[in-house]
């Protein structure tokens, strides 16, 4: 579980990693978590404050769900809590960088994170996001942040094996791990 709270403390993002439902987008219908399918896909909770009384505003899917990668092991929000940054860190994406294709499940654990906004009170996913040199074990998103504005994030792969600053190629020290700064 991971909790994230915006500086006015209004909004809240719940993670939730071992979180069963299959559904994918926002606010999906006919999730319910099925403790008999044990999917660890995972899943995101938004609540938000008036007065002294929360409710939930959203509930958050990847746009590509896996049984297993984990989605909500780590969330980070904005300032206002109108960005919200998601990790998958077993996430199996081939792709890289930002926007790739969604359907290669061919890099095992080399994770993800997804970028959320939010506008008069509803959600989307804006982004699909994967390191610039992702391999398989990376574990991307392992540790995220972000800041006040929403304007940067960044994320942490502790499975990265990079060797060299710069030399995004030279994967000669196993587990080095790595930060990726992203800015919109």
């Amino acid at each position: 579980m991971s909790i994230a709270l915006s500086a006015d403390g209004t909004t809240l993002a719940l993670g939730s990693a071992d979180e069963d439902c299959l559904a994918t987008g926002v606010n999906p219908p006919g999730c319910t978590d099925d403790r008999e399918s044990d999917t660890s896909a995972g899943a995101v909770s938004v609540f938000v404050r008036e007065g002294t009384t929360w409710t939930q505003q959203g509930y958050l899917k990847a746009s590509n769900t896996g049984a297993g990668d984990w989605f909500g092991l780590r969330v980070a929000l904005s300032g206002d809590g109108n960005a919200l940054a998601v990790s998958a860190i077993y996430e199996a994406g081939a792709g890289r960088g930002t926007g790739s294709r969604q359907d290669d499940d061919t890099a095992p654990e080399s994770g993800a994170v997804y970028f959320f906004t939010r506008s008069d009170g509803a959600w989307k996913q804006e982004a699909y996001i994967k390191a610039s040199n992702a391999d398989e074990f990376d574990q991307f998103g392992g540790a995220l942040a972000m800041s006040r504005d929403g304007r940067t994030m960044v994320a942490g792969a502790r499975g990265e094996d990079s060797a060299a600053a710069g030399n995004q190629a030279d994967n000669s020290l196993d587990e080095s791990g790595a930060v990726y700064v992203f800015t919109r």
